[in-house]
């Protein structure tokens, strides 16, 4: 199945651009007048905002799971590693292990 969140994102954040791209648009438009440039830059804004919030709200609603810790498992120690006793014997510099 595919990655639903990624999806909506990168859908979420084509529309954006979009939405950025017809504001500039817009904003350098010379031949429209200045009540409906007004209107329609106010529209792209509240566009804008609607994105952003419904990108923010796909964050909070689709977060990734936190793991839980296994019983038995280090403290702090990731999930699925290997537990590295301290070595036994002298080290020496270089040496993995002491004899």
């Amino acid at each position: 199945m595919a990655n639903l969140k990624l999806d909506l994102l990168n859908k979420l954040r084509n529309d954006k651009y979009y939405e950025e791209l017809e504001l500039v648009r817009l904003a350098q438009e010379p031949n429209m007048h200045y009540k409906e440039k007004i209107d329609s830059m106010q529209n792209r804004l509240a566009a804008l905002s609607l994105l952003n919030a419904e990108m923010g709200l796909v964050e909070q609603y689709f977060q990734e799971p936190v793991p839980a810790p296994q019983e038995g498992a280090p403290v702090g120690a990731p999930q699925g590693a290997p537990v590295v006793e301290a070595p036994k014997g002298q080290v020496h510099p270089g040496q993995t292990h002491g004899e």
